[in-house]
């Protein structure tokens, strides 16, 4: 637990939470006047309020805590991680140095400073979840300026399959974005500085409507086009555009491809085919990103036989693994998407 808040405090229960600075098993108040800097974090003292020159005494020590930082700021990119997992195979940073770490009543910082990626699929995936402290535990996690977050971006949805005798099923939905940092302990403090990223995974764009247009004794038929990929890590994958499953080119005519998202562009839909401008299918919707695109369903087309397919859900920033966790949030940096869903997986 933290020192005592006031009243006596001693020398034993300092060492005690701090470490011992001096061999053998000796402290000094003074060397506890540190600074200390750990990725993009600085530590003026060995905990806030400590002083780092100048007198120091027993009293400045009151209601300080050990800092333990969580490395996620070296080595390259990452995904799927749990800051607790980090924590128990001791990749950290105790400030000060004078002892190991140890969890009740620290304070916990998990500092990201490189990018973690998320995995497709169910919205409740997360990048980085903080795991499951004690509660006596003071946490948060602190963005640096190269710092990034990032759900997964949906697939498009698949174009409409069109007949040369007539008939088309619908345009695939577009997939949903999962999501980027999972709260899991009570009264979590949420940091990101300037140029860092907390990003939800946008989802993917629906696929196009196929078409039929009989005029004459001419049978005409075009597929849909296929959904632009939403963005995030990994990326959403464009769906394919719709295939004829019967007749020849002059009768059906295929859709195209939409086009891949990246990690924080939204892909293309394909263009739906196009038989004489007759029977044109829907486009594939545009997968979304958060430059200011959302995600469509499956766009225009001409003489439709059937229906476009709906764009996804969009992924959250922020989610907790319940209603009652509470996140007090410092943006300097980038948050986009919802910080209030509940669920982690």
């Amino acid at each position: 637990m933290a020192l005592p808040a006031s009243g006596q405090i001693t020398a034993n229960q300092i060492s005690d939470e701090f470490g011992r600075n001096l061999a053998p098993n000796q402290m000094s108040l003074g060397a506890y006047r540190l600074t200390q800097s750990v990725g993009t974090l600085s530590f003026n003292g060995i905990d806030s309020g400590v002083p780092t020159s100048g007198e120091i005494k027993f009293s400045d020590f009151y209601s300080k805590r050990l800092n333990v930082v969580v490395n996620f700021h070296t080595g390259g990119q990452e995904s799927r991680q749990n800051a607790k997992n980090r924590y128990n195979n001791n990749s950290v940073t105790v400030i000060g140095g004078f002892r190991g770490r140890k969890e009740a009543g620290s304070k916990i910082l998990i500092h990201v400073n490189k990018t973690i990626g998320s995995a497709k699929g169910n919205q409740n995936n997360v990048a980085l979840r903080t795991g499951n402290w004690d509660s006596d535990v003071v946490l948060s996690v602190d963005v640096g300026s190269s710092g990034g977050i990032y759900g997964a971006g949906g697939d498009g949805g698949q174009g409409a399959d069109s007949w040369s005798d007539g008939g088309s099923t619908n345009g695939g939905s577009g997939g949903n974005g999962t999501s980027a940092l999972g709260i899991e302990h009570e009264e979590t403090a949420v940091n990101v500085q300037s140029g860092g990223k907390i990003h939800a995974g946008a989802p993917g764009g629906g696929g196009g409507a196929g078409a039929r247009q009989v005029d004459g004794g001419a049978d005409r038929s075009a597929c849909g086009g296929g959904g632009g990929g939403g963005a995030g890590l990994p990326a959403g994958n464009g769906g394919r555009g719709g295939v004829r499953q019967s007749g020849n080119a002059d009768e059906v005519q295929n859709g195209a491809g939409g086009s891949a998202g990246q990690l924080e562009e939204n892909g293309e839909g394909g263009a739906g085919g196009n038989n004489q401008n007759e029977a044109i299918g829907a486009n594939g919707g545009r997968g979304g990103d958060f430059n200011g695109e959302p995600a469509q369903g499956g766009q225009g087309g001409r003489n439709l036989d059937s229906a476009n397919g709906n764009a996804g859900n969009n992924g959250a920033a922020i989610r907790r693994s319940s209603g009652s966790i509470q996140v007090d949030i410092t943006n300097a940096g980038a948050i986009h998407g919802g910080t209030n869903a509940t669920g982690i997986a």
